[in-house]
């Protein structure tokens, strides 16, 4: 026989385990940039791409020193469903710059 309190604590074990399953992935994942400048053609990610987790996707030429680097990072493995920027654009920090699908 199962005493109240323990019951109790079963159900919430279990409710709790089935919000946890429950939990849908993202469908898609927008990536920001973390820099401002003006977007790279060099090995700027391209739609389709299959990316690992923190693989740069975009670089730009920053606006205060002028210096190369990397503006955003794949958030996790997936494939880039979209790239919202070209070489030669301004981006500022914050803009959506890569929309990926997660695996």
């Amino acid at each position: 026989m199962m005493h109240r309190a323990a019951h109790g604590a079963l159900a919430i074990v279990v409710l709790a385990t089935a919000t946890v399953m429950a939990a849908p992935r993202p469908a898609v994942l927008e990536v920001k940039s973390t820099l401002a400048g003006v977007v790279l053609a060099e090995e700027l990610v391209e739609a389709g791409t299959r990316v690992e987790d923190a693989q740069p996707l975009v670089y730009v030429r920053t606006s205060l020193t002028g210096t190369r680097a990397v503006a955003a990072r794949a958030p996790r493995e997936g494939v880039v469903r979209e790239v919202l920027v070209a070489p030669g654009q301004r981006v500022e920090r914050g803009d959506v710059v890569i929309r990926i699908d997660p695996r």
